[in-house]
């Protein structure tokens, strides 16, 4: 028995399917030809992008370091008269003195980034040490970005209340021992 033939309109139908099946296809191809060089091109871009940002991060590392380097100089009265502070802050007292030692010492210390933060403290030319042990509050002034100091004050209202800058109230206590200090929480 052999097959019946398609009508003759059943073929023409049949064959527009076909091109217009191959038509599709061929826009599919294109489109997905134009996907690709767009994904090339976003990847080139993102790969310019990543490499300014890490040129922009160790220009920020190098200059945070000559900064934090001049600051130590400075504080220790390395600099004959015309040091990077104007010398406008009040003497300091024997008690500030062991808290800047403190706050000097404590890895949540970074006086480069508090005065990038804080511009107006390189506007009065004081001692960023100085002036954060003595100005934590209104505003509030972080030591660096590893300690939230809102979060630590809400968790340690006695500290307002003694009048004790909220770092060097943290690191007298048994708490600073070992622990993240109070890292920001993410946003």
């Amino acid at each position: 028995m052999t097959q019946p033939r398609p009508a003759p309109a059943a073929a023409e139908s049949q064959a527009e399917l076909q091109a217009e099946l191959q038509a599709e296809l061929a826009a599919a191809r294109t489109e997905i030809a134009g996907l690709r060089e767009a994904q090339e091109q976003a990847g080139e871009r993102e790969a310019e992008l990543a490499a300014t940002a890490d040129q922009a991060d160790r220009a920020a590392r190098f200059l945070s370091e000559a900064l934090a380097e001049r600051l130590r100089i400075d504080t220790a009265g390395g600099t004959r008269g015309g040091g990077l502070f104007k010398g406008r802050q009040d003497s300091v007292t024997r008690d500030e003195r062991q808290q800047l030692e403190l706050i000097r010492g404590s890895e949540l210390w970074d006086p480069a980034w508090y005065l990038r933060t804080y511009p107006d403290v390189v506007d009065l030319g004081e001692d960023p040490a100085l002036h954060f042990l003595r100005h934590p509050y209104y505003p509030v002034r972080a030591p660096s970005e590893r300690f939230d100091i809102r979060q630590y004050l809400i968790d340690h209202p006695d500290a307002v209340e003694q009048r004790i800058n909220p770092l060097v109230h943290f690191l007298l206590t048994a708490e600073s021992q070992g622990a993240d200090a109070y890292p920001p929480k993410p946003r």
